[in-house]
C-alpha cells in the first residue's frame, strides 16, 4: 500500500494525515503566512458536514457554496470514523480521523513553545472564554490573543448587512492578529464567514471547530476513549441527547451510506476485472523530451491504472509541471480506472492550477473514467477542462488559464434598465468592486438582473444582488430577476433568499411582467 497524501470522497478531498502530522501542517501554514501574508483555512469535516454540502443521488451540490469551499480549503481533516471507514473499503485508508475536539488542546499544547497566540470566536454565550480560560490553565504559557462571540449571517435578507456587522470583528481580530483563528460558528457558518472575510482578514489560518468549545469547557461532554477508537462516539452522544440528534446522526450516516456505497461498489468490482500483474502500461509515466520551454504545453501520458502506486511517483513530478508551460495536459486516453487517491491527485492539481492561474486539461477522457468521475461527483468540476484531444487545445489559440472574471453590463431604456451578469460572482470578484457606483447607476429606475450567463454565486455575491433589489425597491421601482441556473437557484434555496429572487424563466419573459407591471 502506497500511502497518498489525499484521499476523494464523494468529491472532498481528505488530506491523508495523523493528529501530529496536522498540527506540524498548521504550525507550517503559520509560518508560510509570515511569508506571503495568505490566510489558510482548515476545515474538519464530519458525516453531518459532508450531507449538509452534497445532495443525495445527484452531483450537483444541495450547497454550491460550500462544496467550493471544501474543495479550495488549504487543509481538510476527516473529523469521523465513517470516513475512515469508507477510505479502508475505496481501497486508500486515511491513516487516522482528526477531529476539532482532539485538535485544538494539541494546539493549545503546543503554542507555549512555538510562541503562537490563538484567538476564540463563537460558541454561546460565554463558553469561548470558558474553553480559553480551561485551555490556559492546562497550558500556562498559552497566548491567547483575544475572545469574542458575535452572531453572524449567512441566509436570509439580514445577509444584506452582513459586511457592515462583520467588520466591526475582523477590526478587533485584526487588531490581535492571532496566529491561529479558532471559530465555532458552527458549518456551513463558520467556512462561509471566512470565506465572505477572507481578503480582509490578519489571522495566518483560520480553523472551524464546531462544538469543540463544549467539549473543552466539559458542558458536552465526550465518550470515553475506548468508544472514540472504536468510532463509537456518536452513539454515545445520541444516548444523551436522542431527541435532537437522531436526525443528524440516524438519517445523516443513512444518506452518508447511500451516497458512498455505489462508489465502493464500483471500485471493488473494477478492481476485480483489473485484478492480476500490471501490464508495462500501468507503469508511472513521465514527460516525453526535454522539459519544456516556457509557454509550451506539458503533455502527461497516464497509464490505464490511475491508483495510489502510480500516483505517489506522480506527485514528484507535478510542481515541474506546473511551473513551466501555457499549462498541463494530461492524456487520458490509455486510462480505465481511478481510485480515490487518483481522484484526490487530480483535485490536487486542478486546485494548484487554479490558484497559479496555470492552464489544466484533460484529454480524451474515456466513458469509464467519466462514469467515475460522475460517481465520485467531480465530473462537472472537472468537465470545463476536458477536451477531446491535443489538437483542440493546439488549435484553440487561446490562453488556458481557467480564472474566469466576474463582470457586468448595463443597458438602459427610457423604461428600465437591464443589468447583466457573467461569470462567478464570488468574493474573490468582488474584493475592490465599486458596488456604490453600481448601486447609483440602478437606482432610478425600474431593473431587471439577467442571470442567464452568471455561472455561479457565493453569499457575498449575493449580499450585492440583495442590495441591488432593495436599492431598486427603496426608489419605489421594480426589480425582477430571470435566467437563474441551477447552481445560483440552489445557493438561493440554501441561503432562504429564493421567495424575495423568484426567478423567471428568460429575458423576454421578464420584458413582458416588467411591461404589464407599469401598465398597471
Amino acid at each position: 500500500m502506497h500511502p497518498t497524501d489525499t484521499v476523494l470522497i464523494l468529491g472532498i478531498p481528505l488530506d491523508n494525515l495523523t493528529m501530529e502530522e496536522t498540527v506540524d501542517r498548521i504550525h507550517g501554514m503559520v509560518a508560510a503566512y509570515r511569508g506571503d501574508g495568505k490566510p489558510r483555512l482548515v476545515a474538519t469535516v464530519n458525516v453531518d458536514f459532508l450531507v449538509n454540502t452534497l445532495s443525495w443521488f445527484s452531483d450537483a451540490p444541495r450547497h454550491p457554496e460550500l462544496l467550493g469551499i471544501l474543495q479550495h480549503a488549504d487543509l481538510v481533516t476527516a473529523d469521523g470514523m465513517p470516513l475512515v471507514w469508507a477510505s479502508r473499503l475505496l481501497g486508500n485508508p486515511l491513516k487516522e480521523r482528526v477531529t476539532g475536539a482532539d485538535l485544538v488542546p494539541k494546539l493549545a499544547l503546543a503554542s507555549p513553545g512555538k510562541k503562537l497566540s490563538l484567538y476564540f470566536l463563537g460558541g454561546r454565550g460565554e463558553v469561548a472564554r470558558q474553553a480559553a480560560e480551561c485551555l490556559k490553565k492546562k497550558n500556562p504559557g498559552m497566548i491567547i490573543a483575544g475572545v469574542d462571540s458575535p452572531f453572524v449571517h449567512i441566509e436570509g435578507e439580514k445577509l444584506a448587512e452582513a459586511d457592515e456587522d462583520d467588520t466591526e470583528v475582523i477590526e478587533r481580530i485584526n487588531e490581535a492578529e492571532p496566529d491561529i483563528l479558532l471559530v465555532a460558528f458552527g458549518n456551513p457558518k463558520q467556512e462561509a464567514w471566512f470565506h465572505r472575510n477572507r481578503h480582509r482578514l490578519k489571522a495566518a489560518v483560520t480553523i472551524g471547530i464546531g462544538g469543540t468549545f463544549e467539549f473543552i469547557t466539559g458542558s458536552v461532554s465526550r465518550a470515553p476513549v475506548w468508544m472514540q477508537n472504536a468510532g463509537l462516539e456518536w452513539v454515545y452522544r445520541f444516548i444523551q441527547d436522542p431527541k435532537r440528534l437522531w436526525k443528524r446522526y440516524i438519517i445523516g450516516l443513512l444518506k452518508f451510506s447511500v451516497m458512498v456505497l455505489p462508489i465502493i461498489i464500483q471500485d471493488r468490482w473494477k478492481r476485480l476485472r483489473m485484478g492480476g500483474p500490471k501490464s508495462d502500461a500501468s507503469e508511472p509515466p513521465a514527460p516525453q523530451g526535454d522539459t519544456p520551454l516556457k509557454n509550451e504545453l506539458n503533455v502527461v501520458p497516464l497509464p490505464n491504472e490511475l491508483d495510489a502506486s502510480v500516483v505517489a511517483e506522480l506527485k514528484q513530478q507535478q510542481e515541474e509541471w506546473l511551473a513551466h508551460g501555457n499549462g498541463l495536459v494530461l492524456d487520458f486516453r490509455n486510462v480505465r480506472f481511478i481510485d480515490s487517491s487518483g481522484l484526490g491527485f487530480l483535485l490536487g492539481l486542478w486546485k494548484k492550477g487554479s490558484a497559479r492561474y496555470a492552464g489544466f486539461h484533460m484529454a480524451g477522457v474515456q466513458p469509464p473514467v467519466m462514469k467515475t468521475l460522475k460517481l465520485n461527483r467531480v465530473a462537472s468540476l472537472l468537465s470545463e477542462h476536458m477536451v477531446d484531444d491535443l489538437e483542440e487545445i493546439v488549435n484553440s489559440q487561446q490562453s488556458p488559464a481557467l480564472h474566469r472574471p466576474f463582470y457586468h453590463t448595463l443597458t438602459s431604456s427610457k423604461k428600465a434598465r437591464e443589468l447583466q451578469l457573467y461569470g462567478a460572482l464570488d468574493a474573490a470578484q468582488m474584493q475592490g468592486f465599486d458596488t456604490k457606483r453600481l448601486l447609483k447607476a440602478v437606482a432610478s429606475r425600474h431593473l431587471i438582473m439577467d442571470l442567464t450567463h452568471l455561472n455561479f454565486v457565493d453569499s457575498t455575491g449575493l449580499v450585492l444582488l440583495l442590495k441591488i433589489k432593495k436599492t431598486v425597491a427603496s426608489s419605489g421601482h421594480t426589480c425582477l430577476t430571470c435566467g437563474a441556473n441551477t447552481h445560483v437557484t440552489q445557493m438561493l434555496r440554501v441561503t432562504r433568499l429564493d421567495h424575495f429572487f423568484p426567478s423567471l424563466q428568460d429575458i423576454r419573459k421578464a420584458r413582458a411582467v416588467l411591461d404589464e407591471t407599469i401598465l398597471s
